[in-house]
């Protein structure tokens, strides 16, 4: 079904906040999201799996420390939250991570693919120096310097199955300009920019299952219409039309 890239982005907000993210978090996730999707990849899939994983408490709400470069599991031992983790290596990657020659390791991810476009856009805000990289089991995200643009390649005959697994992922900031010359570029500016117009005139495809499970999600956020409740600012109230 058809949806229009701010409705989208606005329901991925709305489920993010009813699984309790933070209004940060729930924005980070939804631009990543509706970033994938509009470039044809499984955006709302990718934010979906990072929803229930936090809403069935698979996945354990929370940071990590980077000092580690293979990190397989939260403090607790549950699965490392994408919407958490995404948004932390965002951030570190605008503060120079990693080092030149850096590679670090994230295993039981609940979403691989929306913390490497998350790092891929981060990538994009900055004026960098370095390639950086994100790799999941499937897909390759090179930034290259100066913001020239990201590449998305095809992964599978890149890397081995046992380097990187269905939940895992890798970073690092290397000179890779001729290590992936067999892969087939999915995604380079040029496409990227046709996509998004594309989005601005027709708006997404999406399918109708996902929607229906976002719309539980983002429904959590509603408060049920009870004396106390009405109190603290449930409900529309009264204004001189009604």
């Amino acid at each position: 079904m058809r949806q229009s890239a701010t409705e989208f982005r606005a329901l991925l907000t709305k489920a993010g906040r009813g699984v309790g993210l933070s209004p940060g978090l729930s924005e980070d996730l939804a631009r990543t999201s509706v970033w994938l999707q509009a470039c044809g990849f499984a955006g709302g899939e990718a934010a979906l799996d990072a929803i229930e994983g936090l809403a069935s408490k698979d996945s354990d709400p929370g940071f990590i420390s980077l000092s580690n470069p293979a990190i397989s599991s939260s403090g607790s031992g549950g699965n490392l939250s994408s919407a958490y983790i995404g948004a932390q290596l965002a951030d570190a990657v605008q503060l120079g991570w990693p080092s030149i020659g850096e590679q670090f390791f994230f295993r039981n991810l609940d979403s691989p693919t929306l913390s490497a476009a998350a790092i891929a856009l981060s990538c994009r805000d900055l004026d960098i120096e370095t390639e950086v990289s994100a790799s999941t089991s499937d897909l390759y995200f090179l930034s290259q310097p100066k913001k020239k643009e990201i590449l998305v390649y095809a992964g599978q005959q890149l890397q081995s199955d046992d380097e990187i697994g269905l939940h895992s992922l890798k970073v690092s900031s290397i000179d890779s300009s001729d290590a992936f010359l067999r892969g087939e570029i999915l995604l380079d500016r040029e496409s990227e920019e046709r996509y998004l117009q594309e989005i601005d005139a027709i708006g997404l495809s999406v399918s109708r299952s996902i929607i229906e499970n976002l719309q539980q999600f983002a429904s959590l956020l509603l408060v049920s219409e009870t004396e106390q409740s009405l109190k603290f600012g449930a409900g529309a109230g009264l204004v001189d039309s009604d």
